[in-house]
């Protein structure tokens, strides 16, 4: 897809307009839809002025990478350069308490090792790169992860991997090699975690199967061999979805409280099931 070309401009010529670090947004169809008013795009310090302090007081850079928004610059100020940069992918943060403190320069800490950092490098661009505009778009429209996020988690076992350490992970290849199965370990999956967070969207959080994290491991620790070889596969590969239906209305996550029953037919074919679930995560597209 060929790259927009935009036009420059004077600022005299944004009388109309307004300037956000050397960009220029043509605000016109977006005046009666903004939160705090037309008034606030119409005064004399913002229409028509370089008025990039006064956005940044209120607002985080983010908001004009979202497509709605940044859909309204309609060019830049000749002469002048932007001097606020977008994220750069798989890299750290220099902005004050932005990393876990492990990540910190100077300080050392027991439980990281080179290992841990390599991975964390590596877990930082893939979600960069794969889930964080796919997190945005998600968060806006209300639908589940996409599901080719779900098919690249599984080419690099990442599914596996936010199991935590175990069997489940003996013979894969994890992070293309970067880490051993045996010498994986819940540092490894905490960076795995902290990582994925960074999208900064709650809800992509549990929906890039957290119910997964918490449903599969009563079938790998107490399934049987042949409920295993079914179902472990197919959910670890991201092809089928798995959830841990716990939580009830009368009884929270209350596990004595629970009121649901589950009892065998008269022919031993069957459970039958009675009750009622809540607050279910991924319940809504599980398998």
């Amino acid at each position: 897809m060929a790259a927009t070309t935009l036009k420059e401009f004077t600022l005299e010529e944004v009388a109309q307009w307004v300037v956000i670090d050397a960009k220029v947004y043509n605000l016109s169809r977006f005046k009666d839809l903004h939160p705090g008013g037309v008034a606030v795009l119409l005064d004399e310090e913002v229409a028509g002025q370089d008025a990039t302090e006064a956005f940044y007081g209120l607002h985080r850079h983010e908001v004009l990478q979202r497509p709605q928004y940044k859909r309204l610059q309609i060019g830049t100020i000749q002469g002048e350069k932007t001097v606020i940069y977008d994220r750069i992918c798989g890299e750290i943060s220099q902005v004050p308490y932005a990393e876990p403190t492990w990540l910190t320069p100077g300080y050392f800490s027991p439980y990281y090792s080179d290992n841990h950092r390599e991975l964390q490098k590596a877990v930082r661009r893939f979600v960069d790169e794969v889930m964080y505009d796919d997190a945005q778009a998600r968060e806006e429209d209300g639908k589940r992860p996409s599901q080719f996020v779900f098919d690249k988690m599984a080419e690099t076992n990442m599914h596996a991997m936010r199991m935590g350490p175990g069997k489940h992970l003996k013979g894969r290849t994890l992070m293309g090699g970067l880490v051993k199965p045996e010498e994986f370990d819940y540092f490894h999956e905490l960076i795995i975690t902290q990582e994925i967070a960074r999208c900064g969207q709650r809800g992509y959080g549990d929906g890039i199967l957290g119910g997964k994290v918490i449903g599969l491991p009563p079938v790998l620790n107490f399934g049987s061999e042949e409920l295993k070889a079914k179902v472990v596969p197919e959910v670890l590969s991201g092809k089928k979805f798995i959830c841990l239906a716990i939580s009830e209305a009368m009884a929270g996550s209350d596990v004595m409280g629970l009121q649901t029953t589950a009892k065998l037919s008269e022919d031993g074919n069957e459970w039958i099931i009675n009750g009622s679930k809540k607050w279910i995560t991924n319940a809504t597209f599980a398998d």
